[in-house]
């Protein structure tokens, strides 16, 4: 060994010391990428409730300006106008008509 003898205990100190610093500096870079992912995805909860509720909205809207039209029609065409609900409900849902009105109705 050449030159003088160093002091134990300075150099565990800065162990210590060295890997202290380096436990605290990845603790604190974790934590606050946790916090900014935690932000994002409270932001993006927020977003989409808002796009729930205004598409809940619309859909109230529609409705009622949808029952504001019926009550506007007379009772005959009330009538005709539910008439013509059922029977395009009945189409989209691709039901056959009752037998002997297929064999026997207009074609």
């Amino acid at each position: 060994m050449v030159g003088k003898p160093r002091n134990w205990k300075n150099i565990v100190l800065r162990g210590i010391i060295l890997i202290f610093v380096g436990v605290l500096g990845m603790n604190v870079q974790a934590q606050s990428g946790k916090k900014a992912h935690k932000a994002v995805e409270r932001r993006q909860d927020r977003l989409d409730k808002q796009k729930e509720d205004k598409k809940e909205k619309s859909k109230k809207e529609m409705e009622e300006l949808r029952q504001k039209h019926i009550k506007m029609q007379t009772k005959d065409v009330q009538k005709r106008m539910k008439k013509s609900r059922k029977k395009a409900k009945k189409n989209n849902q691709r039901k056959k008509g009752f037998f002997l009105q297929r064999w026997f109705g207009k074609k």
